[in-house]
C-alpha cells in the first residue's frame, strides 16, 4: 500500500468512527427523552440539542424520527433476546423455561428502564400509526418467535402452533403489563417480592393452558 492510499484509508477509518460515535449520541439522546417525555411529544430539536448535534446531522443518520425510534427498538430488543437466549441452567421442563422467560425479562426491565419504556411505546406506535406499523412490526415479531422456537421442543408437536404463539404473547403481555404498572412508585425489591406469586400462578397456568 503506498502511503498516498493509507492516508486515504486512515481518513476514511476516522471518518467512519465520528459518524458511528455521533449516531451512537443521537440514539442515546433520543432514548432518554423518549423515556422522559414520550416519543410524540419528542421534536428532533430536541434530540440533536441533547446530542450536542446540528438538525442536518440528524438527517445524515435517520430519515425521521421514527427510523430512529425503529433502530432503537430493534437495539432493545436484541439485547432482551440475548437474555432469553442465556438461561443460567439449561431448562429441563417447560416449567423451568417459563421461569427462565421471566426471569430474563425481570432482568432485562431492572437494567434497562429507558428500553423497557421506549419498548412499551412502541407496541402503542403500531396501533396509531399504519406508517410505520411494517417495519415496527419485525422486532416484535422476531421476539415471539424466538419464544416460540425455545417453546416447541417441550410440547408436542399434536398441539396447534396457534397456541404456542398465543403462549409467547400471553408471556410479553404478563411482563410488559406487570412492569408497566410495578414501576410506579415501587423498589426493584417490593417488585420482585410482589411478583414472585403471579409467577408461580402464571406458569401453572401455561403449562396447563398446553395440555402439561
Amino acid at each position: 500500500m503506498t502511503v498516498r492510499s493509507q492516508d486515504v484509508t486512515e481518513r476514511v477509518g476516522r471518518a467512519q468512527r465520528r459518524a458511528t460515535k455521533t449516531r451512537e449520541r443521537l440514539l442515546r439522546a433520543a432514548l432518554a427523552l423518549f423515556s422522559e417525555k414520550g416519543v410524540d411529544a419528542t421534536a428532533i430539536e430536541e434530540i440533536t440539542e441533547r446530542a450536542d448535534v446540528g438538525k442536518g446531522t440528524f438527517y445524515r443518520h435517520f430519515a425521521d424520527k421514527y427510523e430512529l425510534v425503529i433502530a432503537l427498538i430493534e437495539d432493545a430488543v436484541g439485547k432482551l433476546l440475548d437474555r432469553i437466549a442465556s438461561p443460567e441452567r439449561e431448562p429441563e421442563t417447560l416449567e423451568d423455561l417459563l421461569e427462565h422467560f421471566l426471569s430474563a425479562h425481570s432482568d432485562f426491565f431492572a437494567d434497562n428502564s429507558e428500553e423497557f419504556a421506549l419498548l412499551f411505546q412502541g407496541r402503542v406506535l403500531l396501533k396509531l400509526r399504519g406508517d410505520v406499523t411494517a417495519e415496527l412490526e419485525q422486532p416484535y415479531v422476531r421476539y415471539l418467535e424466538e419464544i416460540e422456537r425455545q417453546v416447541s421442543p417441550f410440547v408436542s408437536k399434536l398441539i396447534d402452533p396457534m397456541k404456542v404463539r398465543r403462549l409467547a404473547c400471553a408471556v410479553a403481555g404478563f411482563v410488559f403489563g406487570f412492569f408497566s404498572f410495578a414501576t410506579l412508585g415501587m423498589t426493584e425489591e417490593e417488585i420482585e417480592t410482589s411478583m414472585r406469586p403471579f409467577r408461580r400462578a402464571f406458569v401453572g397456568g401455561l403449562s396447563a393452558f398446553l395440555g402439561r
